[in-house]
């Protein structure tokens, strides 16, 4: 049997199933965003500072002093144990390089069962924040000496 031609009609279909499926990768890529486009857990900015943990926490203290004393209070309220460990593994982090960093901050997306967040969940918020404080931190962070260990006394 013999086929009739395609006609405009199916092509104009053809064209609505693919515009729908472009409209659904994209809803889709925005509510799944990877992981690797994401600039979380850890803002790029932190992944790219040139800056030590002390640095950034001077910077904080200065120019976002609320959410200085909110950590150094809340640091305070842990064991002594843990707090060595926050300022051990935030000294880590900054030793690290930029790749390292990022390896790190996927890590920490599919690591549920970190001993240092599990002891204190909010260990590194200060260093990690989204809030435009990563960016104040790290605007004003090299105009301070890179090992002041005051800092982290509050």
């Amino acid at each position: 049997m013999h086929r009739p031609p395609r006609t405009r009609p199916a092509r104009k279909w053809s064209a609505v199933r693919a515009g729908i499926a472009l409209l659904t990768a994209a809803i889709a890529a925005t509510a799944f965003p990877a992981t690797a486009a994401a600039d979380y857990p850890i803002p790029h900015r932190m992944i790219a500072t040139t800056c030590t943990a002390e640095q950034i926490l001077a910077a904080a203290r200065d120019y976002a002093p609320i959410y200085y004393e909110r950590y150094v209070i809340d640091k305070y309220n842990k064991s002594p144990q843990v707090q060595q460990a926050a300022i051990d593994s935030a000294l880590y982090f900054y030793s690290l390089s930029p790749a390292d960093r990022r390896a790190y901050s996927e890590q920490l997306v599919t690591n549920f069962a970190d001993p240092m967040t599990a002891s204190w969940p909010n260990w590194a918020k200060i260093f990690f924040n989204n809030k435009g404080i990563a960016a104040k931190e790290t605007d004003n962070c090299a105009n301070y000496p890179p090992d002041d260990q005051s800092v982290w006394d509050g």
